[in-house]
């Protein structure tokens, strides 16, 4: 992509950031091809991660560091089209084929909202006419907590998806505790958030509402390996 293609509101908040973050002041002169490490500005480490958390925050991408070098911070248009690949906006990504579960072993029916490598959202449809209730209770069907357990871990193998992290992981660990039991038909929330990263396993904080209730919380790990 060349330079001109960069969306120019995307350059102006990114240079935004530049002038607060590294204290430019508003009458700083930052060109499209104003190199960081060669430059007025000379990043340090220190400098580096505050930008990169900046940047994290304000545009809903995550920068891996692995990212973080001469290629993606050669200068600010270089940064500025990574951002713009990397956006959720910028991509029409189907993160519901995305994950590697079928029928009759997926349990996120729509995705709502994906913000890789931080949060993912999603609904699992359940409409009572899944085999399994015909054993889960005859009479008086509930939905089994070990799948919601597991339309848990499926929502957060995309929120822990990556450039180089598959939208998926072996599940390596789940604490979750259920506060009620759901009957069909239930639209079901599935919310889940990263909270740490040590390959290769990661934990999620993650809930599961129903009717505006919250009847399942905890956590669980994904093994990435």
């Amino acid at each position: 992509m060349a330079a001109s293609e960069v969306d120019p509101q995307l350059l102006e908040r990114l240079k935004l950031i530049l002038r607060r973050d590294l204290k430019l002041g508003p009458d700083a002169s930052i060109s499209d091809q104003m190199s960081f490490f060669t430059s007025d500005i000379d990043l340090d480490s220190l400098d580096m991660l505050l930008l990169v958390t900046s940047v994290e925050k304000e545009f809903g991408v995550k920068i891996p560091n692995e990212a973080v070098g001469r290629t993606v911070f050669e200068n600010v248009s270089t940064l500025a089209r990574y951002i713009q690949d990397q956006r959720p906006s910028a991509k029409a990504v189907d993160w519901l084929r995305e994950l590697p579960h079928r029928e009759p072993f997926r349990f996120v029916s729509r995705v709502t909202l994906v913000r890789p490598g931080e949060s993912a959202e999603g609904v699992w449809s359940i409409t009572g006419k899944e085999a399994f209730f015909a054993g889960h209770f005859p009479g008086k069907p509930l939905v089994p907590g070990v799948l919601i357990a597991e339309a848990l871990a499926q929502i957060s193998g995309l929120a822990g998806a990556g450039p180089n992290v598959a939208p998926a992981g072996k599940l390596a660990h789940v604490d979750v505790r259920f506060d009620e039991a759901v009957a069909p038909p239930a639209e079901m929330i599935l919310k889940s958030r990263l909270t740490r990263s040590i390959p290769p396993l990661q934990q999620f904080e993650v809930s599961a509402e129903f009717s505006g209730r919250v009847i399942a919380r905890g956590t669980l790990a994904l093994n990435r390996s």
